[in-house]
C-alpha cells in the first residue's frame, strides 16, 4: 500500500470529521432538565390541589435530577394560574398542577387560552370524592333535612365553593338539579376561606374535598351529611353516599399535571415517567391517599380520554344550571 495514499485518506477523514462536527453539535439538544422547574398551582395554599402538588414535589424533583418550585396562582376559578402555564414557553420548565373540572367544564367562556389546545396533559396525580358538610350547630342533621328546607325555602340556603365552575360548585348544583332544591352560590378562592365562613355560620353548606374538611369533621367543628362517591368512604363509614338518598348523584374531583401546548413529546414523556415513578413509591402514594383521596396515575393519553368523558358528564350539569363566567 502506498504510504502517501494512506496519509491522504487519513487527513481527508480528519478534515471531514472537523467540518461535520459543528453541524452535528448544533443539532444536539442538552439533556432535560438543566435547571429548576416551576410548578404553577392554580389554587390557594392549603387546598387539595396545593397539597397534592406539594406531596409529589420533592420526590418527582429527585427523579428528574432537579428541584421543583411551587408557585401558587389562585383566582378566577383557577384560570389565572392555568393561563400562566398555557402562555409559558413550552420548554418543560413551567408546568401546571390543576383541578381537572376547571379544564373540562366549559364554564368560563371568555378566557385568554384554550384549555384543550394550549395545555397538554402530563398525567393524573390523584382523585377523590368530596364531602358535603355543614356547621356543627346547623339545624340539618341529615341530607334529607337540608334538601327539604331548600325546597320549601328557595334560595335561602347559601353554599360555598372553591371556585366558579369547579367540582365543588358543580357538585352542589348537581344536588339542586336532582332534588329540586334551590340554593345561592358564594364562590371563594380556596377551601381555607370557604371553611372559615362555613364554620363561622356565614354560609350553610359546602361540598368540599376530604383533605380540607376531614380534620374539622373529626374535631366536631363540622358535620358531614354525605359523600359524593358511589359508595361510602372508609374514613366516614357512618356517613351515607349522597347517591343513597339522591339516585344518580356522583361526582369525583381529580388533580392533573399539564405542560404548555407545543412542548416537545420527549420532555412530556420524561415528566410523565417521573410522575409515574413518584406515585409508584408506596410510602408516598399512601401519603397522597391519606391527604387527598387516592393516588392515581394516568398517562397523558389516558388522562386525555378521561377528560373527554368528564367533559361530557359535567357539561350536562353546567348547561342545565347555566353555570358561566364571562
Amino acid at each position: 500500500m502506498n504510504p502517501r495514499s494512506t496519509t491522504r485518506r487519513a487527513l481527508l477523514g480528519t478534515c471531514v470529521a472537523l467540518l461535520c462536527a459543528p453541524i452535528i453539535a448544533s443539532g444536539q439538544t442538552a439533556e432535560y432538565p438543566q435547571k429548576p422547574i416551576t410548578m404553577v398551582v392554580s389554587a390557594a395554599a392549603g387546598g387539595v390541589v396545593d397539597i397534592t402538588a406539594r406531596s409529589i414535589q420533592q420526590r418527582m424533583g429527585e427523579l428528574l435530577g432537579t428541584s421543583i418550585v411551587i408557585d401558587n396562582r389562585p383566582g378566577a376559578g383557577a384560570h389565572i394560574g392555568n393561563a400562566v402555564v398555557a402562555k409559558a414557553v413550552p420548554d418543560g420548565y413551567t408546568i401546571l398542577a390543576s383541578a381537572g373540572s376547571v379544564l373540562v367544564s366549559g364554564v368560563v367562556r371568555n378566557i385568554s387560552y384554550d384549555p384543550i389546545k394550549d395545555l397538554t396533559p402530563i398525567g393524573m396525580v390523584a382523585s377523590s370524592a368530596f364531602i358535603l358538610v355543614v356547621p356543627a350547630n346547623s339545624p340539618f342533621k341529615t341530607l334529607d333535612d337540608m334538601v327539604a328546607y331548600g325546597k320549601a325555602h328557595p334560595n335561602q340556603l347559601n353554599f360555598g365553593s372553591t371556585g366558579v365552575g369547579n367540582s365543588t360548585h358543580i357538585g352542589a348544583e348537581m344536588l339542586s338539579l336532582l332534588t329540586g332544591m334551590k340554593a345561592t352560590h358564594v364562590p371563594y378562592k380556596g377551601s381555607a376561606a370557604a371553611l372559615t365562613d362555613l364554620i363561622g355560620g356565614r354560609i350553610d353548606f359546602l361540598v368540599d374535598n376530604k383533605a380540607s374538611s376531614l380534620s374539622h369533621i373529626r374535631s366536631g367543628a363540622l358535620r358531614a351529611l354525605g359523600v359524593t362517591s358511589p359508595g361510602r368512604s372508609a374514613d366516614l363509614p357512618d356517613v351515607p353516599a349522597i347517591g343513597e338518598v339522591v339516585p344518580g348523584y356522583e361526582i369525583e374531583g381529580w388533580t392533573g399535571l399539564f405542560a404548555p401546548g407545543g412542548t416537545d413529546p420527549k420532555i412530556l414523556q420524561t415528566l410523565s415517567d417521573a410522575l409515574k415513578r413518584t406515585l409508584e413509591d408506596p410510602v408516598l402514594a399512601a401519603k397522597v391517599s391519606e391527604l387527598v383521596g387516592e393516588a392515581r396515575y394516568l398517562s397523558a393519553s389516558e388522562l386525555l380520554q378521561y377528560m373527554e368523558r368528564d367533559r361530557a358528564r359535567l357539561g350536562k350539569v353546567v348547561t342545565a344550571a347555566n353555570i358561566t363566567v364571562d
